[in-house]
């Protein structure tokens, strides 16, 4: 398959995958809301966003692994392959280790210190952090062969584990609702083995398919190789810390302030946001394999090419399910759950806008981390993002709402598109009027013009399932045929309709 269906077929197949793991994900928080009540599911929600604070170094260090093993391949050289693979397996044992010592001593001061939980749930939570940090140590170890599936650009076999797993957690909600036992450690834990049934799933499937996944620490480890990869993690570490403490440090500011119920809002407005965030981060994997193999065979301009193509697509798939998702928040809230936590809709709203802003910059930290040079932009990028917490802590001592946390997430968003294009230009040669051009200006006109259409139906309609129905069909089928129209170019067009024709005429070959 030639790379461009490639792209396509592989979006496709997480699509539908993503169809398929949303529904289950939803119905899942409706019934564990339920079941484990507003006050557990917030101690929950702020347990795991302390591991997740705490454990930042799985995603810089899951990063590094999918840009070598990308890289590698894209080089063509078997024993740089091998080499990659057993480095990066070799630092993720040591790295867990270490993840997990500093998860569970930061732990001790957090239990004592900074987290607001009641007296009589807080063993239960302290249950609950220690399987968090196993499983952190479970996913770290095998982030080597999550990467060596991706880079082959097997996204079909991952939709089809990503399923099996969220499958899994939709029978541990149903599961919760006939227990009798403690239902917050029992959470927990079950959590805890599909994450780990998951890995081994993948690491088996690695083992068998891959040439490459042939473990001889002593043959193949490389020095060089391994500081390296390390110096770039180190640098991509500074992005994760970032990221990671913005988002679970907001929850700790939340908790702090105003309690764990709205730790519940801010849980359940995070998982709807994810939800729909995941439709164009589907894109985003679909492209980075070949995005990297493109800078590591040397073709820096195909490299640049799909960065535009893929913050176009990403931002159009956002779009696509964000907009009518944020005008109908209320109603698809009351809908979801029986008991809608306070300031979860304004918690949601403000998120999908942000990540929507965040969109058409995204990309380029891809093509910036396909370079490799990557020190002085993950600096720059951490010290604006990292501002959101002081500034949320002074907004909140000074008596503001719980959601203008969000609030103040967006004018910082708006200096981190700046800084991207800045260093789009100075480490990847990124032609920023070519860019905007190409990969920002052809969305505007459709966003704006099935913006106002569906405006028009909310305010002459009244809120039911009618208008909602209606709301996602016009919104959906007038955006899609304004960016076919005005947003895509005429190539991209015929490399869909190829494709298109090509798997028609497999399914006729079929009957």
């Amino acid at each position: 398959m030639i790379a461009s269906h490639k792209i396509i077929f592989n979006t496709g197949i997480l699509y539908a995958k993503l169809l398929i793991v949303m529904v289950l994900g939803l119905l899942s928080v409706r019934i564990i809301l339920s079941a484990l009540g507003e006050t557990d599911y917030g101690i929950y929600s702020l347990v795991a966003g302390v591991v997740g604070m705490l454990g930042i170094l799985q995603g810089a260090m899951s990063s590094a692994s999918m840009r070598f093993m990308a890289h590698s391949l894209g080089s063509n050289d078997e024993q740089l392959i091998l080499k990659t693979f057993n480095t990066t397996l070799f630092l993720h044992f040591i790295i867990g280790i270490g993840v997990v010592l500093m998860i569970e001593i930061g732990g001790y001061f957090m239990f004592d210190y900074l987290l607001n939980i009641p007296p009589e749930r807080v063993n239960d939570a302290k249950i609950v952090f220690h399987f968090m940090a196993l499983t952190t140590f479970i996913t770290i170890i095998a982030v080597p062969y999550d990467a060596v599936i991706n880079s082959h650009e097997n996204l079909f076999f991952l939709s089809i584990v990503d399923i099996f797993g969220a499958a899994l957690k939709f029978g541990v909600a149903i599961y919760l609702t006939y227990s009798h036992f403690n239902l917050l450690i029992v959470y927990g834990f079950l959590l805890m083995l599909v994450q780990i049934i998951m890995r081994i799933i993948k690491q088996q499937y690695s083992i068998r398919y891959y040439k490459e996944c042939k473990i001889d620490f002593r043959l193949y480890i490389d020095k060089p190789l391994a500081k390296t990869i390390l110096s770039f993690s180190g640098w991509n570490l500074f992005g994760s810390i970032a990221s990671m403490a913005v988002t679970q440090g907001r929850s700790v500011l939340l908790n702090m302030f105003f309690g764990v119920g709205m730790n519940a809002a801010n849980g359940v407005a995070s998982r709807v946001a994810g939800q729909v965030n995941t439709v164009s981060s589907s894109m985003t994997r679909a492209l980075n394999p070949q995005l990297v193999k493109s800078e590591g065979g040397g073709d820096r301009n195909r490299m640049l090419r799909l960065t535009e193509l893929s913050t176009k697509y990403s931002v159009y798939l956002f779009a696509l399910f964000a907009v009518p998702v944020i005008f109908e928040m209320p109603y698809l809230f009351k809908l979801w759950l029986k008991e809608v936590p306070d300031f979860a809709v304004i918690f949601s709203r403000l998120i999908l806008i942000g990540l929507f802003m965040d969109k058409f910059t995204f990309e380029i930290g891809s093509a910036i981390r396909a370079v490799g040079k990557i020190r002085n932009f993950q600096i720059a990028e951490m010290i604006i993002i990292i501002f959101n917490i002081p500034i949320s802590y002074l907004v909140f001592k000074s008596g503001y709402s719980p959601y203008t946390v969000y609030v103040v997430a967006l004018f910082i968003t708006i200096i981190v598109f700046l800084v991207r294009l800045y260093f789009g230009k100075k480490v990847a040669n990124l032609n920023i009027i070519h860019f905007i051009k190409n990969g920002i200006l052809p969305l505007i006109t459709p966003i704006l013009l099935a913006t106002a259409i569906v405006l028009l139906i909310k305010y002459q309609i009244k809120e039911s399932v009618f208008r909602l129905l209606l709301t996602f069909g016009v919104f959906m089928s007038t955006f899609s045929f304004l960016i076919w129209k005005l947003g895509i170019k005429q190539n991209e067009r015929n490399s869909i309709i190829a494709l298109l024709t090509a798997i028609k005429q497999k399914i006729r070959n079929w009957k």
